[in-house]
């Protein structure tokens, strides 16, 4: 009897070791995720190891392409993926922990110079020429509401391309985020303090968000989930978002 017991203790401890093994995944997405000095950091990078390190849990992430993590996080037991956005087709695949950054409104921005710039509706920006990344959501919404590529929308591989073209006055409005903007501006040394908002293009979207993968004990999965929600009531999200905010728009 006394050996069964001390078989089933083995078995509950070592399950209890596994499930807190966590192979912990992202994308290269400053200032969300990336490498500095041989570390991953960003954003959402704190924010997860905030959490990770609340609910007693070790792990360290690792950088792969996007194909590479997403294919991890679905066949593999005790994977944490974050920075995936949360959708109707992908919702059954995972055990979610949302939303992991605040959600960011959209805006079509300005040089501020250009006072003779105005939009009060969407039908207005028509009569001017947005900069958008090719096959980024923001370009679909543009297409599904009127706008003509090479006519008022003009399509290109990166969003730094964009800002060169804003600053250059070849384009006269940009799709972005309040944080990516700040970071591609910075990135390609243009001033973000020359830009302002024009019009709000949409508030939020799709939750990004943290997810295990289907085969992760449930235990598990609710321990960080909870933890989860005790770094959001401390505001840890929103004052990490502010500091690499505050961070991107200094010169």
């Amino acid at each position: 009897m006394k050996k069964i017991i001390f078989a089933l203790m083995i078995v509950s401890l070592t399950s209890l070791a596994d499930a807190q093994e966590i192979k912990l995944v992202t994308e290269n997405w400053p200032p969300m995720n990336y490498e500095k000095n041989g570390d991953v950091t960003g954003i959402a990078t704190e924010i997860v190891q905030a959490t990770l390190n609340k609910a007693g849990i070790k792990a360290y992430p690792h950088i792969y392409p996007w194909v590479r993590a997403y294919r991890m996080a679905s066949e593999q037991k005790n994977v944490l993926i974050y920075t995936i956005r949360r959708t109707r087709k992908r919702d059954p695949l995972f055990k979610w922990i949302c939303p992991l950054v605040p959600s960011q409104s959209v805006f079509l921005y300005k040089l501020k110079k250009r006072t003779d710039i105005v939009i009060n509706s969407l039908e207005d920006a028509k009569k001017y020429t947005v900069g958008e990344v090719r096959g980024d959501a923001g370009a679909d919404f543009l297409l599904k509401h009127g706008f003509v590529k090479n006519k008022n929308l003009e399509l290109v591989a990166r969003g730094e391309q964009n800002i060169k073209k804003l600053f250059a006055e070849r384009i006269t409005l940009i799709l972005d985020t309040e944080l990516s903007l700040a970071y591609l501006t910075k990135s390609v040394g243009k001033p973000f303090d020359q830009l302002e908002k024009a019009f709000l293009l949409y508030e939020g979207g799709e939750d990004i968000c943290m997810a295990f993968s289907k085969t992760t004990p449930d235990e598990l999965a609710e321990r960080v989930r909870a933890a989860f929600e005790e770094v959001r009531a401390e505001g840890t999200p929103e004052a990490v978002m502010e500091k690499y905010l505050k961070s991107l728009k200094e010169r």
